[in-house]
């Protein structure tokens, strides 16, 4: 019988290099899994050798630099910024990038090294002169509050730092570059890496730059046409080539660009150009921030946005018979999505990042056939770097071992000896996560949901077109509760007497938190409600609706009225919106979403002074007062944990466990963590 992802576990050979299957591991490293360390530490090697372990056919390796990068621009979330940069003129680095590549190659897998512009390529030593560090983009928030009357688009293009103009290039500087590039191949090559790859796209590099006629303007052979415009990347794998005659050679390339960029058809022309010299062609998008797709950039329907343009290569390039293989990036993370996208012939590698981050053990459970148990990405991108408290630590929300690979097994219990009977209060994410890994374990477990259904306030998910990923995740958690066996009581409020009844061993207590209101004149009107109610009953709203509170709860629940045709105005206090979302590609994302919505209105910087029944009374950044009328107002300012309801059902067995948020306001990550190491306890 044919393997259900018999496309995805193919093997592929790349000159004399087997691939064990499609399944590529791409440059993904979450940004702090270790502090300022030169060399990859335990932690680093623990990680990567999972995604090895768990069938991943070879493992991307980046952030190698040769310049000593000073400690404090290490710490921010910017390019020199990675807390992960590995100092290749380190002998201590070398030998335990030679640990790291061991723990891979001990599973089967083989190892990618990432080559990223370094800026000392352009000088004959390969090192920056002191002084020469390009400066970092200005920290914290925008000087002046943002206002949808006056704010502009933004992208991670404009936030980033400054990139060399490439009509100021030399040959001089283009043979440093080159000779450079291929000295740290070699370096890579000799340490026991099997795959050179090379970042050439978003016009993030010199190389890249050169490929578009948006930053391209010489007069020159570099200059001009796409034969002129591609010759100085083509001169870079020449010369990789003939230093690494059989070792396969990665180029990481935008499928096309933006509107006066070069196309899909260029790109095609570019593949007929280097058979021979490119082995794998890693096709992604044309800008950095889509590339790390959200439910704002792509669809239930269409999670891989590129899929089609690149598929248009794949196709041409198998037409054309050139010995090249292409690999499409970009979402891919659903197994059957993937080998239909082979099966298709739109790809001949599946690239995946955040699969290996949210599902430690993704590759197993693709070999056996399981795919229904992949937990879904809910694309909240806090894996490449979270924001607030949690900026210092790598995170994922749906994978709650994250940073904890290298020790998970000293923090948690052995399997149980004794199987107990376990309640569950509240059928939140806490509660299923906590049932779901306490079923798994082999306890007797009952779950106690006083309302109609499961998901908790996860169950918003069901309603904006965008939040699809958090929706297909809330389902995937519900779904378990049957596949492991766990008995679910609905419209069951527990009371303590309820639970005494039950003789429980455990309680675990995961009942939530609750809107607050501010205290604002009026918060309490008849006009007022909290925004996360009034799902599932827009249509009870009036057309023209005030939001107090701009951050991921206000915006999105003000994006989803827009969508129904509502016309919504954000009143925010601090300079900007959703400051509490992750800074790294998803600002970005979510503010040109709703600069697109024509409904959606905005002003940060502002203090509310009252709630009246016509409308909302605010003091702007200028000091200036305003009447903003509207017959409806929202609040989005905040939660409370449900902390007397946790207390009343204290004691009602031997041993009670705090769950999720409901003694600290908390997100899905909290949830997922704290449920997951109370019933690794257990």
């Amino acid at each position: 019988m044919a393997h259900k992802y018999a496309a995805l576990l193919t093997p592929l050979r790349v000159r004399d290099l087997i691939l064990r299957n499609r399944m590529y591991s791409t440059a993904s490293t979450p940004h702090f899994l270790q502090g300022t360390e030169s060399a990859p530490n335990e932690k680093v090697i623990t990680h990567f050798a999972n995604r090895a372990k768990n069938g991943a056919a070879a493992i991307t390796i980046n952030h190698f630099h040769k310049d000593n990068i000073p400690s404090p621009l290490r710490t921010i979330d910017n390019p020199p910024g990675h807390f992960n940069l590995f100092d290749l003129g380190d002998a201590s680095c070398q030998n335990y990038l030679c640990q790291l590549l061991d723990a891979i190659h001990f599973y089967g897998a083989k190892a990618t090294g990432y080559l990223m512009a370094d800026p000392g390529w352009m000088y004959p030593d390969g090192r920056m002169p002191a002084g020469g560090m390009p400066p970092m983009p200005p920290m914290g928030g925008p000087r002046a509050p943002a206002c949808s009357e006056t704010d502009g688009l933004c992208s991670a293009e404009d936030d980033g730092p400054p990139q060399m103009d490439v009509s100021t290039i030399t040959r001089e500087m283009m043979g440093n570059f080159i000779r450079n590039v291929v000295q740290e191949a070699t370096d890579l090559h000799r340490l026991g890496f099997d795959i050179i790859s090379m970042h050439c796209c978003y016009r993030h590099s010199p190389q890249a730059s050169m490929l578009s006629p948006l930053t391209n303007h010489r007069t020159d052979e570099y200059g001009g046409s796409w034969e002129n415009r591609t010759r100085f990347l083509r001169e870079i794998f020449t010369a990789l080539r003939e230093a690494l005659p059989n070792t396969p050679l990665e180029c990481v390339f935008s499928v096309s660009e933006p509107e006066g960029g070069y196309t899909v058809a260029d790109t095609i022309e570019f593949a007929k150009m280097t058979e021979g010299i490119i082995d794998i062609l890693h096709l992604r998008s044309g800008e950095m921030d889509p590339q790390h797709p959200l439910g704002f950039t792509s669809t239930e329907e269409m999670p891989t946005p590129y899929l089609e343009e690149m598929g248009q290569v794949c196709r041409a390039v198998h037409e054309l018979g050139l010995n090249m293989a292409v690999a499409a990036s970009a979402g891919f993370q659903n197994p059957d999505w993937a080998n239909r996208a082979l099966e298709e012939g739109k790809a001949d590698l599946i690239c995946m990042a955040r699969s290996w981050i949210n599902n430690p053990d993704y590759g197993r459970k693709v070999y056996e056939g399981r795919g229904e148990d992949v937990v879904p990405c809910i694309r909240c991108n806090k894996c490449h770097v979270s924001n607030g408290r949690d900026m210092w630590r790598s995170v994922c929300s749906v994978n709650p071992i994250l940073g904890f690979e290298d020790k998970i097994q000293r923090m948690t219990a052995e399997a149980p000896e004794q199987r107990q009977k376990v309640a569950v209060v509240g059928g939140g994410i806490s509660g299923l996560e906590f049932a779901r890994i306490a079923a798994q374990r082999g306890h007797d477990v009952t779950l106690y949901e006083a309302g109609e259904k499961l998901g908790g306030q996860l169950n918003h998910a069901d309603y904006p077109s965008f939040k699809w990923p958090l929706k297909q995740f809330k389902n995937f958690m519900i779904a378990q509760m049957d596949k492991e066996g766990v008995k679910v009581l609905l419209n069951t409020p527990a009371t303590k007497e309820l639970l005494e009844a039950g003789h429980y061993d455990v309680v675990a207590l995961a009942v939530g938190s609750k809107p607050v209101a501010p205290p604002i004149p009026g918060a309490d009107g008849a006009n007022v409600r909290f925004a996360a109610e009034i799902y599932g009953h827009a249509e009870e709203l009036p057309e023209e609706i005030i939001m107090i509170g701009g951050g991921e709860i206000g915006v999105e629940t003000a994006l989803y009225l827009c969508e129904v045709g509502k016309r919504v105005t954000v009143l925010e206090m601090l300079p900007e919106l959703i400051a509490d979302a992750p800074h790294a590609h998803y600002k970005n994302m979510v503010h040109n979403y709703w600069k697109n919505q024509p409904n959606f209105r905005y002003q940060c910087g502002v203090k509310v002074d009252a709630i009246e029944p016509g409308g909302v009374r605010y003091t702007d950044h200028k000091g200036e007062a305003h009447k903003l009328e509207a017959p409806a107002v929202l609040l989005a300012i905040g939660t409370k944990a449900r902390v007397d309801e946790a207390m009343a059902l204290h004691g009602a067995a031997l041993k009670t466990l705090v769950l999720g948020d409901c003694d600290a306001a908390g997100n899905v990550q909290k949830c997922m963590r704290s449920a997951y190491a109370a019933a690794m306890t257990l």
